[in-house]
């Protein structure tokens, strides 16, 4: 029989992580009908932790599981300790933690795009932002203890920040060096030095993360002037790009002095959702659900596989003890303890590995042996009883005979099955499991379609209103250009004709002056008709173009020439839903780099995955920047994307 370890009520299933905090476990949460519900539990028995030390700092919060509720934050189910080791349980996430997800794409040096890394840190700042609402006593809910082992990303691209219970009590071992080594560089100097816990500590924490995020690599040792020299020589690891400048100004504000940080969590996600959502990424969680799929695909497949063998697992069943028996009829019926029989000693909550779940033979052994014992004292009381009539008088009155002690007729003394287990049995409980994780699944199903639906809505207006946005501000600069433009002419214009005017009157003035000075001659016939003056054309405005200028089509411009573009992949989703081929039209602007710095959409969506495919491949394309006269100058380019299934 399969038998699986306990630690107090809930069942170890499989062990996930291991780190200097503790160890991670999917469990099942045990009660009298068997498991009901299954569990994300973090046992705090890392060697960097005192678990007494610990559950005395923080025991005192567990009302704290039921004031955070968002679907950004691990649904609490319970917070203790079993023989000094703390634990936390949450709502089971089927996923791996922000640590494992960082280590697993450097492995396969398949690095998170920028478009995951931006949706990552803005849901933790969001879980942060919904936790800071809320107090505890006087004081609202800071996390203080943010590092990626504490967040998890599920498989469906949901993240959820863990660890606001036990979050104060671990700040206090940041000095241990087994902590600082691991966790140190996710910690804001202050946290180090033991400084009371503050809000700007948090923004630290998130500007590590999204660095780490953003370039791949661990956080660096500062500069002499900090991390500024650091992040402007950072690049994108999956683009090859650097940072963009107002992504860095955001980094830069997050890594300093706590007296010159952003302390503000609110304020913190409000610029960083403002830039993504004004900016050239589109991040969603259905995209980052197959960054993990493709990522641990194999881990996904194993643990469904696992899921549906603790389907059929047998469990342990709390037991109600049995009613303790008179004393005449207890030294013959009483079976042997079921504590020894289930294997579980005295005065510990964990089950042994080599405990069995109950012992139903032994009980029913214990059984027939009281019967055998009953039967004994029956035979024994009816010969005494026989003998008892053959001694006396035949006078004697019956009475006497009654008198005698025998063996009271609680042959309720079948009582002892009592001592069988009560409960269902395995093949009851195996369905209630599958019940419960039947209907489980079908909630989170649910509830997840939900979400998507909701956000997948909250996206398209997003994105609706920034397109518009953007062709506005488009119109407007265009508008702003071309009336720029029809000033500088204008002013042109003016000065020629100003100097065309003042050179007029000095040709004026100098044939005055020539007349002056001719002396008169009389009856000297006429002279010649003076020519007409005619003055000199008004030259032509000239038009100087200047590098960068954003130009249209027309007489001495040269278009852009592509020189690379990603093959774009064929999305997955397109794949599942058979879709062999689209063609997606796009609108760039290519600056006078050859970079392609902005991009939309310019035909009909065609869905499945395939405009964003289109916009990623579109982005990361150079060209020959277009020229006018010879000039590198921005220019509006319209491409189309095609897509076949081969």
């Amino acid at each position: 029989m399969n038998t699986r370890e306990q630690f107090g009520k809930y069942l170890l299933l499989k062990k996930l992580t291991e780190d200097p905090l503790g160890e991670t476990f999917r469990s099942g949460m045990l009660g009298n009908n068997g498991m009901e519900r299954v569990a994300l539990l973090r046992v705090m028995n890392g060697q960097g932790i005192d678990g007494q030390r610990l559950w005395n700092s923080v025991g005192g919060r567990v009302e704290i599981q039921s004031l955070l509720r968002s679907p950004n934050l691990g649904e609490g189910i319970e917070m203790g300790e079993v023989q000094g080791i703390p634990y936390v349980a949450y709502d089971y996430i089927s996923g791996k933690n922000l640590a494992t997800l960082l280590e697993q794409a450097a492995a396969k040096r398949n690095f998170i795009p920028a478009e995951h890394a931006l949706l990552i840190t803005e849901r933790i700042a969001l879980g942060l932002a919904s936790a800071s609402e809320n107090r505890l006593g006087n004081e609202r809910i800071l996390h203080g203890f943010l590092i990626p082992h504490l967040v998890m990303i599920s498989n469906e691209g949901e993240t959820r920040l863990l660890g606001f219970e036990m979050a104060p009590g671990l700040r206090s071992f940041a000095a241990n060096p087994v902590i600082r080594q691991h966790f140190g560089r996710y910690l804001a100097p202050e946290a180090l030095s033991g400084a009371p816990p503050h809000r700007s500590d948090d923004i630290y924490s998130l500007g590590v993360l999204l660095l780490e995020l953003l370039t791949g690599k661990p956080l660096p040792p500062p500069a002499p002037d900090g991390f500024g020299t650091v992040i402007d020589q950072s690049t994108v690891a999956t683009e090859g790009t650097p940072i963009p400048p107002e992504l860095g100004d955001l980094l830069k504000r997050s890594l300093v002095a706590r007296e010159h940080r952003i302390e503000d969590i609110v304020t913190w996600h409000k610029t960083l959702n403002k830039w993504m959502f004004d900016g050239q990424y589109n991040p969603t969680t259905f995209n980052l659900a197959f960054f993990m799929h493709n990522l641990f695909r194999q881990e996904i497949e194993r643990e469904s596989q696992e899921l549906e063998v603790e389907k059929t697992l047998p469990l342990p069943v709390v037991q109600p003890q049995a009613p303790a028996e008179p004393e005449v009829a207890a030294p013959a019926v009483v079976a042997p303890p079921v504590v020894e029989a289930t294997g579980v000693h005295e005065g510990t909550d964990v089950l042994e590995p080599s405990a069995t779940v109950s012992a139903p033979k032994k009980s029913k052994a214990g059984l027939f042996a009281a019967l055998a014992a009953l039967l004994v004292l029956l035979l024994g009381g009816g010969y005494y009883l026989w003998q008892t009539q053959q001694a006396k008088p035949a006078s004697q009155p019956p009475t006497q005979v009654a008198a005698q002690p025998v063996v009271p007729t609680p042959i309720e003394l079948e009582e002892p099955e009592e001592e069988i287990p009560a409960g269902p049995t395995p093949e009851e409980i195996n369905d209630q499991i599958r019940d419960l994780i039947g209907q489980r699944a079908s909630e989170m199903e649910e509830q997840l379609r939900k979400q998507y639906d909701q956000q997948l809505g909250d996206l398209q207006k997003q994105l609706e209103s920034a397109k518009q946005d953007s062709e506005t501000r488009r119109r407007e600069r265009e508008e702003a250009e071309a009336q720029a433009l029809a000033d500088k002419v204008a002013r042109e214009a003016e000065a020629a004709a100003a100097q065309l005017a003042e050179e007029e009157a000095a040709a004026a003035a100098a044939e005055e002056k020539l007349a002056e000075e001719t002396p008169k001659v009389a009856e000297v016939s006429p002279p010649p008709a003076a020519e007409a003056v005619v003055p000199p054309p008004k030259p032509a405005a000239v038009t100087q173009v200047r590098r960068g200028d954003l130009v249209q089509m027309g007489p001495g411009v040269t278009p852009p020439q592509l020189v690379r573009r990603p093959v774009p992949r064929f999305p997955i989703m397109a794949k599942r839903l058979n879709k062999k081929e689209a063609k997606v039209t796009i609108r760039v602007l290519i600056d006078e780099n050859g970079r392609v710095i902005k991009a939309e959409l310019a035909g009909k969506e065609q869905g499945y995955g395939f405009d964003d495919e289109a916009m990623t491949a579109a982005r990361k394309s150079t060209y020959e920047p277009a020229k006018k006269d010879g000039v590198p100058v921005k220019f509006w380019h319209t491409l189309a994307v095609e897509f076949r299934d081969r």
